[in-house]
This record gives structure tokens, sequence and C-alpha cells, in this order.
């Protein structure tokens, strides 16, 4: 039986639970558009796999294993949806559809990229990124470097979609490593070193960009 299939009857359980209680079957086959019997076929798998508890007319509810795997591939979700409407400028609903495709194939490595793209360091609850989480990392903002300091790329953090796209575009990506050369005023522009280029930023462009001092 397809494996995205499965982890679907897992997020609409979730959805429907929120991680606690029981739900009913007729509840999961509205949610999905199927029949009845198709959700009790799908769930004597999912309770065979110990991914749910499962009682014939009781209800069904979300196993520990159940409940971080249906977690997991929701952060995945999020992530995945906020990344095509902040930095590839899809729509809301354009988005959430193809999101729901890519939350059963994406890996745990390209969310936490994608993570330090969007600095999705505000999702609630998400753990994707396990103790590499960007909310408990450290680092400064690109503008606060004094020159001659260097730095590689943590994250990136802005409300503006528009802001994070233009910086991506002219290189500022997560893991690159940036050098300050020369600041013009307390105001100006501040002349940074990415490779065999030197490129201007504004203070506030620089304050969007977070680095880890090397």
């Amino acid at each position: 039986m397809a494996t995205g299939n499965r982890e679907d009857y897992l997020l609409r359980i979730l959805r429907i639970t929120d991680g606690e209680g029981t739900a009913k079957t007729n509840d999961i086959a509205a949610l999905m558009n199927v029949s009845a019997a198709s959700v009790t076929e799908m769930l004597k798998v999912l309770a065979e796999d110990g991914l749910i508890e499962y009682r014939k007319y009781k209800g069904v509810s979300l196993t520990e294993k159940g409940l971080a795997q249906a977690k997991r591939l929701r952060d995945k979700h999020q992530i995945a949806e906020r990344f095509l409407m902040d930095v590839l400028d899809k729509d809301q609903g354009s988005a959430h559809e193809e999101a729901c495709k890519m939350e059963h194939v994406l890996s745990d490595e390209s969310a936490k990229k994608m993570c330090r793209i969007i600095g999705a360091a505000d999702m609630t609850e998400c753990e994707v990124c396990g103790p590499e989480c960007l909310k408990k990392e450290s680092g400064i903002q690109l503008n606060r470097m004094s020159a001659g300091m260097n730095g590689k790329i943590s994250h990136l953090k802005c409300d503006n979609s528009e802001k994070i796209r233009k910086l991506l575009s002219i290189g500022f990506v997560p893991g690159r490593t940036v050098s300050l050369v020369n600041r013009t005023t307390n105001n100006g522009p501040i002349i940074f070193r990415m490779g065999e280029s030197n490129i201007a930023l504004d203070q506030d462009l620089a304050s969007i960009v977070f680095v880890n001092i090397q």
C-alpha cells in the first residue's frame, strides 16, 4: 500500500484529534472523501504497524510512534508551503497543493535547509531540525559584524518575502561564508565579500541575514 496514502491517514487523524482523544471512522471518511469501509481497512494496517490504537466502534487514536510521524509530516508540509510562498512566490492555494505532495518525499536535510532560508524559527513546536534547530542557534545579524570579521550564514529572517528573494538572488544563501570589508557611514551601505565578489548591502537587508562568526 502506498506510503503517501498511509501518511495521509495519520495526518487526518492528527487534524481531528490534535494528538489527544479519538477520531471516529465516519469523521475520517468525511475528511478524506472515501468510504467508511476503506477507512476501516487502512486503520487495520496502521494498527498492525503500531501507528494507531484501533477498537471497532470505539474510534482510533495515535500511538506515540504514530503521533511523532504525523507531527513530522505536518511540520514538513508547513516548511514546504512557506518556502513555496516566500521564496518561489507561489499563491497560497498552489503552495498548499504542492506541499501536500512534497511532505511525503521531503528529506530532513532539505527541510532544514528550507527552514534556514525562510527563517522559520517561529513555527509552533516544529521539531524537524531537532537539536540543530535555528531556534537554538546563536548568531548575529550581518549588519552587526565588525570590519574583518568572517562568518557562515546561518539563516534569513524576515516577514517580507520579496527581501528574502532579493538576498537569495545575490548570493546570501545559508551555508555560505561572508566577511565584512568596510562600512561607509553609520547608516550607509556595508561592503561584504563572498567568494571573489564584493557586495554592498543597506542596513535593512543586512539585518535580515544571521551569521555564526568563525
